[in-house]
């Protein structure tokens, strides 16, 4: 009897609590179809909150993620690669996000390089070294904000279990995480990046 061979799942960690609840419902409910790593891309410009969910999702559920950060290359035509780093080594000093803003300038509305440089660029990079090519990438975002769902998902091979396979609401999401041990300490304007272009003046004030 021959075994199936299981498809490949990047699972995109961003830190947050809704990229949290999906890595544990893929873990506990798409194992056997899925051979899975899970990556977190640090852009030194998190808050130190975030690290310390990240490591402590890791340790409770057993997902050896992958901590990798962005290797600029600021004379050359060429986009990020990575290095991996671990939580003790990571960066808290806005080292990768300095070194993005050196080579391509400040992100903002009309140049939206930081999420590719920082986060797309230095995962795949981590990809194609350990032989990954035929992947699929899954994405933390749930069915109440479906808007936000890639319009080409098919195309890049984006797959979004909270909104195809399990859809949930950013509320059911919370009160799933109000009943566990632990959970992110964070008010909602702090989440993503520490000086997020996304955030309003006052935020960011």
């Amino acid at each position: 009897m021959s075994i199936m061979k299981k498809d490949k799942l990047l699972v995109s960690f961003s830190g947050g609590e809704t990229s949290a609840f999906m890595a544990k419902w893929l873990i506990d409910n798409k194992s056997d179809e899925f051979e899975m790593i899970f990556v977190f891309a640090n852009t030194g410009d998190e808050e130190e909150e975030t690290l310390d969910f990240v490591n402590k999702c890791d340790k409770e559920w057993n997902l050896n993620v992958v901590w990798v950060e962005a290797v600029v290359h600021k004379n050359e035509r060429k986009g990020s690669t990575h290095k991996i780093v671990d939580f003790n080594s990571a960066s808290r000093n806005r080292e990768p996000f300095i070194d993005v803003i050196d080579k391509y300038g400040i992100p903002n509305q009309n140049f939206i390089h930081c999420n590719r440089e920082l986060k797309l660029n230095p995962i795949h990079s981590y990809c194609k070294t350990i032989g990954w090519k035929n992947y699929k990438t899954a994405i933390g975002i749930r069915s109440d904000e479906f808007d936000r769902v890639n319009a080409n998902h098919l195309k890049f091979r984006l797959y979004y279990p909270l909104v195809s396979d399990y859809p949930v609401s950013k509320q059911f999401v919370s009160k799933w995480w109000s009943k566990q041990d632990f959970r992110v300490n964070l008010k909602s304007y702090q989440t993503n990046c520490r000086t997020c272009w996304k955030k309003s003046n006052s935020v960011l004030l």
